[in-house]
């Protein structure tokens, strides 16, 4: 028994699939590209603040690599108006990040201990959220993040952001400076 075959020219491609498929992706690819962006207001990070607002944040993880952390909170107002203080001239930014990176580091084993008292601080007053802002730089894998946050989410009074970024990041911006008691980082 002979089968019949079907022309090659007797097919349709789908073309309005093909279009529904090009408009989702159209859609997405623009969300995002405004998503990731930053507003004016998330431009500026201050540390720590009272309220929990886009930008602000009371304490700042910065991963640095495997087993270095920068964990900057009220005391590092503290490190910089001490050695501003100290010094004869104005420190640069570069200097300023410098500074926070040499006093203010901690190795996981120390993050893990700062995290915990962190937490009974917390735990101790139930009334108010802390929000902790955890930055990891793009080239690391994003598990170095989660395992920070891993050790917050056990606690219901903490909020919690992660964002990429490194320390060439802060160095890079316009300025950090002190103002009422608040560290602020305008980046570019």
């Amino acid at each position: 028994m002979a089968f019949k075959r079907e022309a090659p020219h007797g097919r349709k491609l789908q073309m309005v699939s093909l279009i529904d498929l090009i408009f989702i992706l159209l859609i997405f690819f623009i969300i995002s590209s405004i998503l990731i962006r930053m507003t004016d207001g998330e431009a500026q990070l201050y540390l720590p603040t009272p309220k929990n607002e886009p930008g602000e944040t009371q304490v700042m993880i910065q991963i640095i690599d495997a087993d270095s952390y920068v964990w900057l909170d009220h005391t590092a107002i503290d490190t910089l108006l001490h050695y501003s203080e100290n010094g004869t001239r104005r420190l640069s930014t570069e200097a300023k990040v410098d500074l926070l990176v040499d006093k203010m580091s901690l190795d996981s084993r120390r993050l893990g201990q700062r995290i915990e008292r962190l937490k009974q601080e917390v735990n101790a007053k139930p009334d108010l959220d802390f929000f902790v802002l955890v930055r990891c730089p793009d080239e690391l894998p994003y598990y170095f993040a989660t395992n920070v946050v891993e050790k917050l989410v056990d606690s219901p009074h903490f909020q919690y952001g992660c964002v990429g970024g490194s320390i060439a990041d802060l160095r890079a911006s316009s300025d950090i400076f002190i103002e009422r008691n608040v560290i602020q980082i305008e980046f570019n």
